[in-house]
């Protein structure tokens, strides 16, 4: 019996994010108002949920001690309002987005006889002469950071090989420039050293700026081995490409 090919899973994303920046205001507003006093272990999930920088700035310019502020927090409309400048941005929670990416990507690879494994952020990265190259690689030959891109996010094998650099951008501003300006280096450096390989470099990025994401996506058009896709489209190509009857 044949059976159908599967279906791409879409995710919004920025629904995601939005939840997740929800999630991230209860999570220190519950924190600030627990008790009158912090305890060690309150102030360990405080400081692990929260912009550091940002809340010494705070004490700084309402001139409060930390215990003085934590007293102010019994006003719930206080707490909830610092709660929200303090915690942690979700849009700074790119990998959280990323591994939700590769995961949803995967499940629809995998029945394509395709499969993407997650990347810890310091397992293989590309160095700026030409190699991948493994953390304990990076210590054996001195190779120091900055001499490196940053690390793929996902290894892909199967009936497809290579690589993803994965990246979510919703909204304006200079930090989601530099997302694809560090995404597009990713591409340049597989086009300058491995356009005559096997081996294909997938950018993933999920996007509300449409021009970016065409313009990145039509620079390598003509790259055999560079494509550029958002989640459901990766998932596409590979059903269009590579599924059969016999993949799963």
């Amino acid at each position: 019996m044949e059976l159908s090919p599967p279906k791409s899973i879409k995710r919004n994303f920025k629904e995601i994010r939005a939840v997740r920046q929800d999630n991230n205001n209860k999570t220190v507003y519950e924190i600030l108002t627990k008790n009158e006093t912090l305890t060690k272990n309150d102030q360990k999930n405080l400081y692990k949920n929260i912009n550091c920088k940002e809340y010494k700035r705070t004490l700084a310019d309402l001139e409060l001690t930390e215990a003085e502020f934590i007293l102010k927090c019994k006003d719930p409309f206080f707490a909830k309002i610092t709660a929200r400048h303090i915690s942690k941005n979700a849009t700074r929670q790119g990998s959280k987005d990323e591994t939700e990416q590769l995961r949803t990507c995967n499940i629809t690879a995998e029945k394509c006889g395709i499969f993407i494994k997650n990347l810890t952020a310091t397992e293989l990265r590309p160095t700026k002469d030409g190699l991948i190259v493994s953390k304990k690689e990076m210590t054996m030959k001195k190779i120091k950071k900055d001499c490196c891109l940053k690390s793929f996010d996902g290894e892909i094998s199967g009936k497809l090989n290579g690589f993803v650099a994965a990246k979510v951008a919703y909204g304006s501003g200079g930090h989601q420039d530099n997302v694809f300006e560090e995404i597009d280096a990713y591409g340049s450096w597989w086009k300058t050293y491995k356009s005559q390989t096997e081996a294909t470099l997938i950018i993933l990025i999920d996007t509300d700026l449409m021009t970016k994401f065409t313009r990145l996506k039509e620079k390598y058009e003509s790259e055999k081995n560079v494509m550029v896709f958002n989640h459901v489209q990766f998932q596409q190509y590979m059903i269009d490409t590579y599924y059969t009857n016999d993949s799963m």
